[in-house]
């Protein structure tokens, strides 16, 4: 194991911190038998090599060793370290829910970034640090793409936890999705444990997307008309969205329009569910904003009887998908007036100044929710919202 680390010229490689000499150590951490030590050298390469998402070129150096630790047999914590693998390769994976990343969407939009960039004289920061670091993330992506035959190998294994994340990792990766789709239709067949059976089947929808395969589509109806947990339910209509899209059956969208407010009330985590950091609500709400546009009277109603009772992360994903389904247009001028929004944005705008748990949630950074209300033309501030519907 570690073979070539010590000839990488980690010195002259640069992570988030500045030169990333520090990488090798924290790389042989990682199979420490203290388990401190293990969690520390996990952490810290959360911290350098992929700090708040971003990668930089010394995460491109660190990959393959990593994968090193993962297939040596006495490693304690493969289930995380394939996790962390697809962050590094991602980012954030929740970002490119329900469709997938594409790499040659990534290098259109350098080409496109590159002239906005110049035009506006160095523009949008968070634009300009994407652009920055973007060959770091292609190379990251790319060096992750040769391993899914890890992932192949671990998706098998005896470890549950460990199985999770390997179907998890799969579906990311549409240049390899004709290998992953067969083996993921072998493990269906024989996986009893429900919270891999719905991951399972979130990763055969996305992988038969890729493919254009909608020869599964008899699978998913089976889970969700048959006698399955609510989660399995639950993710085999994403699944069925997710291969049909535009051609999904109005009974798969009012299965889970109408099962919103026990999706609710689900309690799952990143952990237990990697699928959208465990926000199932949030991952719904993705996967029907495609529709919302069309028939908003159906969805934005029974999502804004959700939104009044969340608070964090799981508001903000939610007001997120709302805000693409509801302001597909631009105002006028800077911002939008009163008398330019219709119905459904204003019944959206009334339930977030209505609810003040978002507002002061200690789990969601303000400055997110700011951010997200400037970027849709909207006062940025719960005094200027209320100003903004004549609510005192």
């Amino acid at each position: 194991m570690f073979e070539g680390l010590d000839d990488v010229d980690w010195d002259n490689l640069e992570h988030a911190y500045g030169k990333a000499s520090d990488v090798p150590i924290l790389l042989k951490d990682l199979i420490s038998k203290d388990p401190e030590t293990r969690e520390n050298a996990l952490w810290e390469l959360y911290g350098n090599i992929y700090h708040q998402g971003t990668r930089y070129e010394a995460t491109v150096y660190a990959i393959p060793f990593i994968f090193q630790v993962i297939r040596a047999p006495t490693t304690p914590q493969k289930a995380d370290l394939i996790r962390f693998t697809v962050d590094l390769a991602l980012g954030y994976p929740e970002a490119f829910l329900p469709k997938g990343p594409n790499v040659e969407d990534w290098m259109d939009d350098v080409a496109y970034l590159k002239i906005e960039l110049e035009e506006e004289d160095n523009g949008n920061k968070d634009y300009l640090d994407w652009y920055k670091h973007i060959d770091a993330y292609i190379d990251c992506y790319k060096a992750v793409l040769k391993e899914v035959p890890t992932y192949i190998q671990f998706v098998k294994d005896t470890d549950e936890n460990i199985r999770l994340n390997a179907i998890f990792a799969l579906a990311w990766f549409r240049e390899e999705a004709k290998t992953s789709i067969t083996k993921i239709r072998e493990l269906l067949k024989k996986e009893e444990n429900p919270i891999l059976i719905a991951s399972i089947l979130i990763t055969l929808s996305m992988l038969g997307a890729y493919l254009n395969d909608i020869s599964d589509r008899n699978i998913f109806k089976q889970y969700i008309d048959g006698e399955y947990s609510f989660l399995i339910k639950i993710s085999a209509a994403i699944g069925m969205i997710n291969i049909l899209q535009e051609n999904t059956e109005k009974e798969t969208l009012d299965f889970l329009i109408s099962n919103l407010e026990k999706l609710s009330q689900l309690e799952t985590s990143p952990g237990s569910f990697p699928w959208n950091d465990g926000d199932l609500v949030g991952y719904v709400a993705d996967v029907l904003k495609f529709f919302g546009v069309e028939s908003p009277e159906i969805i934005v109603p029974a999502f804004c009887n959700i939104l009044k009772k969340l608070t964090g992360f799981r508001a903000f994903n939610l007001i997120n998908a709302l805000f693409w389904i509801v302001f597909p247009d631009i105002p006028d001028g800077d911002q939008w007036t009163l008398k330019e929004l219709n119905k459904y944005q204003k019944q959206v705008l009334r339930v977030i100044a209505g609810n003040i748990n978002i507002w002061e949630s200690e789990e969601l950074d303000y400055e997110n929710l700011s951010l997200l209300l400037k970027d849709f033309k909207l006062p940025s501030t719960l005094e200027g919202l209320k100003k903004l519907l004549n609510i005192n």
